[in-house]
């Protein structure tokens, strides 16, 4: 076996330097041990070659891995436009802590105290100071009267015989007013009107057909000893004020001059005042009174006796508000 073995080397041996030049050429050096010279040079690649020229360029995934710096957060100390305005004489408490820090990235007027205060007391305000204003409440105004028919009421009142002077125009605000208001000093002739009052020219006139129609006759049948009627003694004309003198409620029609209040009538030999009668008192006075109380309703939408209520326990209201259909209020 080992005689084969030496056979086969030598074998080799010999066919390899029957092969090999006795002068072979040298072998070439890898390009890491050749020199410059020896080494061929790589053609230079062109100017666009981004391995060569072009400057690095981070890949797209770097860039959005790469996350943008973020505003510092405050750790202790607010930035200068976030710090409290300086504490006056009111602010000598601390200040309380403040919940949330400002999220980095929100809008100014989020994180900044003295605009979310000022946007918070907004928000606190009324509606009425916040939203649209609201129209006006409705206010009475003073009603205009026709001139053709305060000329007609002023013929007739002259001829009545009552004597009265036509006054500027009243506005006191709140509906208080009169458009056309007279000042009248005598119902009729020889009844003066005690002391003078302010009304409407309706107001006078439907007093002065009362007096002349009903009240004289009937003073002279049931009081013929007092001899003639010669004043009316009014408690109230044109005055601005609620019904009964209330704080509230609606105007009182005394102060749009179409009322009266009757105190009292004053004959010659004495005054009657307005007083509260019974129905079973059977004398002549109470007859009276009790006339006056049932016939002012034919000259006037609304009479108010004496005892009518609290408010009219010692004279008559008289007034001529025009109401719906007519009605009349009577008591």
């Amino acid at each position: 076996m080992y005689r084969r073995l030496a056979a086969a080397l030598l074998c080799l041996t010999v066919l390899t330097a029957a092969k090999l030049p006795e002068k072979g050429p040298v072998p070439e050096a890898k390009p890491e041990d050749s020199t410059p010279a020896e080494q061929a040079k790589p053609e230079p690649k062109p100017d666009t070659d981004p391995e060569t020229t072009a400057p690095i360029v981070v890949p797209p995934e770097a860039t959005v891995a790469t996350p943008e710096p973020k505003p510092p957060v405050p750790e202790t100390t607010a930035p200068a436009d976030q710090q409290p305005e300086t504490p006056g004489p009111d602010d000598a408490k601390p200040d309380p802590p403040v919940p949330d820090a400002p999220v980095p990235g929100a809008k100014p007027d989020q994180a900044e105290p003295g605009k979310a205060e000022a946007g918070k007391a907004e928000a606190d305000k009324p509606r009425e100071a916040r939203g649209p204003p609201r129209p006006p409440e409705p206010v009475d105004l003073v009603e205009p009267e026709d001139a053709s028919a305060f000329e007609q009421c002023s013929q007739a009142l002259t001829a009545i015989g009552a004597a009265f002077t036509p006054l500027p125009r009243i506005d006191d605000g709140n509906g208080c007013g009169i458009d056309k208001p007279i000042s009248v000093t005598k119902i009729l002739p020889g009844v003066d009107l005690a002391p003078e009052g302010t009304m409407r020219c309706e107001t006078a006139l439907h007093l002065a057909e009362w007096l002349k129609t009903v009240v004289i006759p009937a003073a002279e049948l049931a009081l013929p000893d007092q001899g003639k009627l010669t004043a009316f003694n009014q408690a109230s004309t044109y005055i601005c004020r609620k019904r009964n003198s209330a704080e509230t409620g609606k105007i009182s029609e005394h102060a749009r001059g179409n009322a009266i209040d009757i105190g009292s009538l004053r004959f010659e030999k004495g005054d009657m005042p307005m007083a509260i009668v019974a129905q079973e008192d059977s004398s002549m006075d109470a007859a009276f009174q009790r006339s006056l109380n049932a016939t002012a309703c034919l000259s006037f939408s609304t009479v108010l006796s004496p005892g009518s209520d609290a408010a009219h326990q010692d004279h008559m209201h008289l007034d001529v508000l025009a109401r719906k259909g007519g009605y009349r209020f009577c008591r």
